[in-house]
């Protein structure tokens, strides 16, 4: 993407640097969070607009499942179909304390501002996000 957006921004007239590039993650980090996750990369595999992100992995045909069971309403069977690898393709798997590197490590230089696709519940997981605010730059 990057290549796409220098040259669209030089076809603007515009610097690529004041262009910023956002992304949310999705993160695992506990047995819970493996669940949510299977089940928004089932979702969102089932899509048409993320077939050629799946075709390009190899996984054209699962995505092809996955729409099928989403036309039926069958949301329950989507995620037994999503396996490790695809989670460790689209999501970051780390232990809470080391979610910050991990997190460095595959985004850094990629992207200027990142949110993590995770539920956020006021008084659960405090100690989680307490210490991911500390490890912000």
């Amino acid at each position: 993407m990057q290549p796409g957006i220098a040259q669209g921004a030089a076809r603007a007239g515009r610097d690529r640097a004041a262009i910023k590039i956002a992304t949310t993650a999705f993160v695992v980090t506990r047995p819970e969070d493996e669940l949510f996750v299977r089940a928004q990369i089932a979702f969102y595999a089932s899509t048409p607009s993320y077939r050629s992100v799946m075709a390009l992995h190899g996984w054209q045909e699962i995505a092809e499942k996955l729409s099928a069971h989403a036309a039926r309403g069958e949301w329950g069977e989507m995620p037994l179909l999503i396996d490790d690898e695809m989670i460790r393709t689209f999501a970051v798997i780390a232990e809470p304390a080391d979610l910050p590197a991990a997190l460095d490590e595959r985004y850094q230089g990629l992207v200027d501002r990142l949110a993590l696709y995770i539920p956020f519940t006021p008084g659960d997981r405090d100690a989680f996000w307490q210490m991911l605010l500390k490890s912000a730059p």
